[in-house]
């Protein structure tokens, strides 16, 4: 059923007539609304076009309803993702689901192993997970489905998650247990099974949907206020039938032109500054918003989870799309230094751990350094993070912990194994923990601050 590109491209014709509104203020309000409502869907368009719809692109994974997998972990070559981990080599289906559900099967697997199913809609929000703490390590049969199948469930599927959108992600982690591990990484991705329903019964697929020809998508983090942003964005609601609690809303963005499969166009320029204007008012708030953030515990889940906070949702995508709810993993820091200071390779930095002060998790950490665009930064010791898989490695301080160190130089040989290369610029850092313990979720584990040596 890859059929989302196949074949001849329909034409989506002229743009619907503009419905302004009463007002100036109006449109101005509107596009600032429909900014940052939208800002996550136009983000998973770019990605969902870069590796599932244009087989031109360097990002190009493979086609809707098959799935491909990344043998390593990110890297800086990486560079569609924002703030990737760097612990899991990723796997990505994208599941067109309009014609019929799909079936996607894990393997059995070790019980110190994480592997992670994470599924996510259009809007961003979490679906739901297979993981070792919804389903141990048994593997299985799981059923997604779109928003109109109303068909049997078969025999032999474990669980069903239903989807408000036509389009889902199914994004994987799989967890590398040691430098030697990567070829049973490798025998596992290439267990998992992304079938339609009707391939997994063995019986005739139904008709195809209709082809929907992709329009280019707009990098929202160079070009935030460019107006493909809008034609992106009604690119992407052609697969999202409007929710009730959405209606009204859905109903003023289309006062100004954002209608489901239609290019965007502002009627003259006075209007498309007015338009803009909103775009920046909107970036503005997202951007303050994320002076607010605590921890990612606040920013990813599920619809029941954000509710109608769309502005939370937008900085969410804005500082890392597809982050994990909190109960599957939390970030824990780091947004600045022990003094609150941005952090700037041009000094160095020190985290000191205690023996008996490391995160209590049912699976792992890791702290990951970032450019200050927050990609994987390039290193001659090819190390982007610090994990707990490392710890029998790191040299040991006289009380029992370690301390490790953040800076762009080598503190020298024999404190290198504690080395975090950064970039000598600003940079950024993020602490992760996966399947954190109740201390971790409930704030009474913190995580040692970063302090300045100079």
């Amino acid at each position: 059923m890859k059929v989302l590109v196949a074949g001849l491209c329909l034409s989506l014709g002229l743009g619907p007539a503009f419905a302004a509104p009463a007002s100036d203020q109006d449109i101005t309000a509107i596009a600032r609304e429909a900014f940052i409502w939208g800002y996550p869907v136009v983000d998973n368009y770019s990605i969902l076009y870069n590796y599932a719809l244009d087989p031109q692109s360097p990002e190009y994974k493979a086609p809707v309803n098959a799935i491909s997998h990344a043998r390593s972990v990110a890297g800086p070559e990486d560079r569609v993702i924002v703030a990737p981990n760097v612990d899991t080599p990723y796997s990505y289906a994208w599941l067109d689901l309009r014609a019929e559900p799909v079936v996607l099967s894990l393997p059995a697997f070790e019980k110190q192993r994480y592997v992670s199913l994470q599924l996510i809609d259009s809007y961003t929000y979490i679906l739901g997970y297979v993981t070792p703490r919804t389903n141990g390590n048994a593997g299985g049969d799981f059923l997604v489905a779109g928003p109109a199948w109303k068909g049997a469930v078969p025999p032999g599927i474990k669980k069903v998650f239903r989807s408000p959108t036509d389009l889902v992600l199914a994004f994987y982690r799989t967890q590398i247990l040691a430098a030697d591990d990567l070829p049973r990484v490798h025998a596992l991705q290439d267990q998992y099974r992304v079938r339609p329903l009707s391939a997994y019964l063995g019986s005739g697929p139904p008709a195809s949907p209709r082809v929907l020809a992709p329009v280019t998508p707009v990098d929202v983090r160079n070009q935030p206020t460019s107006l493909q942003f809008f034609t992106a964005l009604n690119w992407m609601l052609q697969t999202m039938p409007v929710l009730a609690e959405e209606d009204a809303m859905r109903r003023r963005f289309a006062r100004i032109g954002i209608v489901p499969g239609q290019p965007f166009a502002a009627p003259d320029p006075a209007t498309e500054a007015k338009i803009v204007r909103g775009m920046q008012q909107g970036l503005a708030e997202m951007q303050a918003r994320t002076r607010r953030v605590k921890s990612s515990a606040e920013l990813f889940g599920s619809r029941e989870f954000l509710k109608d906070d769309y502005l939370t949702r937008a900085t969410a995508a804005m500082i890392g799309i597809y982050g994990n709810a909190a109960e599957e993993y939390l970030g824990v820091g780091y947004h600045a230094d022990a003094r609150g200071q941005a952090f700037d390779g041009r000094h160095r930095y020190r985290i000191k751990f205690a023996a008996d002060g490391l995160p209590p998790v049912g699976a792992f950490w890791s702290i990951t350094a970032y450019t200050a665009e927050r990609f994987v930064y390039a290193n001659p010791l090819r190390r982007y993070r610090i994990s707990s898989l490392m710890l029998p490695d790191l040299k040991k301080d006289a009380d029992g912990g370690f301390t490790l160190y953040v800076q762009h130089a080598s503190p020298g040989p024999d404190l290198e194994a504690n080395w975090l290369p950064v970039p000598a610029t600003p940079f950024g850092l993020t602490f992760r923990t996966y399947l954190p313990g109740d201390a971790v979720r409930g704030g009474r584990w913190t995580a040692p601050p970063v302090e300045r040596l100079y």
